[in-house]
């Protein structure tokens, strides 16, 4: 039955260029950044740990007290922002 009507015209689609590429690593690139930063930051902490638990124990405490801080920090922003409606 399909000879029965005419075909459509092809259209002439681009083939994907360099562009739509570049545009979908970035979107990719944009989702993963701030786990795979939040990781590396993790690292770097724990052998700056380890290397000055390796200088003196009493100065590895430095990174775990500039972490408690932080997190403290974060808690109380976050506490701040997130204020019960009244």
């Amino acid at each position: 039955m399909g000879y029965y009507y005419e075909r459509e015209p092809q259209r002439e689609d681009r083939p994907p260029g360099c562009l739509e590429a570049l545009l979908i690593i970035r979107v990719t690139l944009g989702i993963i950044a701030i786990p795979v930063a939040a990781m590396l930051l993790l690292l770097v902490g724990i052998m700056v740990t380890l290397a000055l638990f390796v200088i003196h124990p009493a100065l590895a405490l430095v990174p775990l007290a500039v972490s408690i801080g932080g997190i403290w920090l974060f808690a109380r922003w976050e506490r701040r922002r997130m204020l019960p409606p009244e």
